[in-house]
Order: structure tokens, then C-alpha cells, then sequence
């Protein structure tokens, strides 16, 4: 049975109200967690699955909407207070925070088996157990359509500070203006919340002096490619940072400039990402829908897609053939102007890049 349970989670009394960048790094620490977990194992053994999950931020507090699969009622708040627990015991950017409240709302497949289950006799008492169901449906579905209008306001805000294209760059094939405007305006948000993100990596990344592969908890680098996961520390992601801040910066002026390496093409990628991301759960664009809407985005922004080859490259190798297998695969990569040390390294013929990446 599917139920949703509404969770209240607050922050420490300490805490003076959640700016708008506060509130969105929560959205991005929960969502990054909730996204791994599967579900849980009740007490009774039996298994209860999490379907879905919605986070709603505000000045004072996280709701976050959990859709569990599970035996009962009881079974499915037991999970859903299992879960938030566990997830803000371990990421310890939100110690002192705690789930203030969480309340159960009873699915329409619940109603019509409670309904047959009480063998309800008169009309008054079958209309009034159905607009109950009705009314909490309906105030569970509420809150996500109001946010779904604020985020639809923001995004369409943000899509004139895109200068450097114009709206046909969106428009895919049966895609209307509107969703094409929406586009824009999330990659532009986008740019802030990537940003936001590498700063919080970097900063983990130094304190820990680990690099992705040895990380957890990180909330962009590891979307980078992983056949170069342990070459990605704290000084590449300063690195990235320069990357990432020169073509983002081109988003906003008047004659677009492509990436000029591949640290710009992947950073750029990350930003695309990110935005049909936030589409998709501000319930503004489906993943299908905003997918060739960016497919054609792409082909305006890139001369070069090379760097998609990056995700296809596997160097999980026998350790009795590991050197001379990863020099050929290196030699290949290098070739194509796709190795390592040739991401913060000027294309053909392309201005140079930030005097820092030159000590790299």
C-alpha cells in the first residue's frame, strides 16, 4: 500500500532563519541523500520502499514528502521517521536539526479499502469518510503546485540574464516558448547552485585531504567523470571552480564564446544537469519533456562533445595489467585531447584561460 507522510524538519533553536542560498544547500544535502535510498527493512522484517520524495525549503524549516510502499500505516510513518533520522544523523552539516512532525496521509487505494472493509451502509456516512480522504489528498497535493507556481515565477525571472542566446536555442522540436523560457531560466539558477556546490566540495575535499573516490557526501564533483576519480582533490577543484566561473560568466554576455577546454565543456555539462534537475522536481518540465529541449541547447553552446566520451572510459583494470593497459588507454585519451592533464589546456586557436590553471 502506498502512503505519503509530510515531515516537519527543523532547524537548531540556535538558528536565526534560513536565508534563500541556506535553504537551498539543505535542499541539496537531503536530495542528495534521499536520492540512494531504496527503502528500508520494518521492524516485522517486512520490506517498505521508497517511491518517491519531494523537499519544500522556507525560512524557518524543511517538508519533505516521502511516498513509501508499505504493509501499514503504522509500518510507513515507523520508516519515514527511521529514515529523516539516519540521514541527518549523518550528514553533519545539519547536526542539531530534528524531525519536528510527521503526519500520514491516507492514499486513495487506503480509501477504497477502508471503504469496503467498514461495509458502510448510508450515503451520509460513505460521503463523509470520502471527503475526509478527499481533503487530505488534496491539502498533500497543495503545497507542491504552490511551489511548482514559485519556481515557475523565479525560473522565468532568471531567463533574460541568459544573453548569450536567444530563445530558439531551446526550441526542440514540439517544445512551447514557455518551456524553452523555463529552460533558460534554470540554467541560469543553475550557475549558482553548481557554484554554490564546488565551494562545499572543495572545502570537504581540503579538510579531509581525500579525493572523490575517497570522499562521501560531496554534492557535484562526483557527477564528474569517475575514470579520473582519484585525480580529483582539493587543488582541482579550485581548479574547476576558474573553469566553471569563465563559462558561466559567458552565459550572460551578449556573444557566446564555446567552452575552451575541457574543464568548461564538463563544468557546462554539470550546469545543464543541475537545471533539468530542478525542473523536473519543481514539477515544471518532465526529464523527457526538458531532454531534447537541452539536446538542442547542446548543439548551439559546443563545437566539441568529446568530453561525453570521458563517461564511457572504464579503468578498472587487473592489478597484473594495470600499467601498461592504462598507458595505452592514456595515450588514447591524450590523443583526443581528453587526458587529465590536458582539461585546463587551451583548445586550438581559444584565448587563454586564468593565469592560476597555468601551475596545475
Amino acid at each position: 500500500m502506498e502512503y505519503v507522510v509530510t515531515a516537519e524538519l527543523e532547524p537548531p533553536v540556535t538558528a536565526q532563519g534560513l536565508d534563500e542560498l541556506q535553504q537551498q544547500g539543505v535542499v541539496a544535502l537531503l536530495d542528495r541523500r534521499l536520492a540512494l535510498v531504496e527503502g528500508v527493512t520494518g521492524p516485522d522484517q517486512a520490506d517498505i520502499d521508497v517511491l518517491d520524495y519531494r523537499i519544500s525549503p522556507s525560512a524557518d524549516r524543511a517538508t519533505v514528502v516521502l511516498v513509501l510502499d508499505a504493509p501499514s500505516l503504522v509500518s510507513a510513518e515507523w520508516a519515514a521517521a527511521t529514515v529523516l533520522d539516519e540521514l541527518l544523523g549523518e550528514i553533519e552539516l545539519l547536526s542539531g536539526w530534528s524531525v519536528a512532525d510527521s503526519k500520514v496521509r491516507i492514499t486513495e487505494d487506503e480509501f477504497n479499502l477502508s471503504l469496503a472493509a467498514a461495509d458502510v451502509r448510508t450515503p451520509d456516512d460513505s460521503s463523509a469518510l470520502e471527503a475526509a480522504v478527499e481533503e487530505a489528498l488534496e491539502s498533500s497535493a497543495g503545497e507542491p503546485a504552490l511551489e511548482t507556481e514559485h519556481w515557475r515565477e523565479t525560473l522565468l525571472e532568471c531567463a533574460p540574464r541568459l544573453r548569450a542566446f536567444g530563445a530558439d536555442a531551446f526550441a526542440a522540436d514540439g517544445a512551447s516558448d514557455s518551456a524553452a523560457r523555463l529552460a533558460a531560466g534554470a540554467l541560469i539558477h543553475a550557475v549558482w547552485v553548481v557554484t554554490d556546490e564546488i565551494f562545499y566540495d572543495e572545502l570537504s575535499l581540503s579538510i579531509n585531504n581525500a579525493t572523490v573516490d575517497e570522499a562521501q557526501g560531496l554534492l557535484v564533483l562526483e557527477e564528474l567523470p569517475p575514470c579520473y576519480d582519484d585525480r580529483y582533490d582539493s587543488a582541482f577543484a579550485r581548479a574547476f571552480l576558474l573553469a566553471s566561473a569563465a563559462v558561466a560568466t559567458r552565459l550572460s554576455e551578449q556573444v557566446w564564446t564555446p567552452p575552451r577546454c575541457v574543464a568548461e565543456a564538463l563544468a557546462l555539462r554539470l550546469m545543464m544537469h543541475e537545471a533539468q534537475v530542478l525542473l523536473e522536481a519543481a514539477g515544471l518540465l518532465e526529464w523527457a519533456q526538458s531532454t531534447p529541449i537541452f539536446a538542442k541547447f547542446t548543439a548551439a553552446a559546443f563545437t566539441d562533445t568529446s568530453h561525453e566520451e570521458l563517461y564511457e572510459v572504464d579503468i578498472r583494470l587487473d592489478e597484473n595489467s594495470a600499467e601498461p593497459l592504462l598507458s595505452e588507454l592514456e595515450t588514447g585519451l591524450r590523443d583526443r585531447g581528453l587526458s587529465f592533464d590536458q582539461w585546463f589546456g587551451k583548445r586550438d586557436g581559444a584565448p587563454g584561460l586564468h593565469p592560476y590553471l597555468q601551475f596545475l
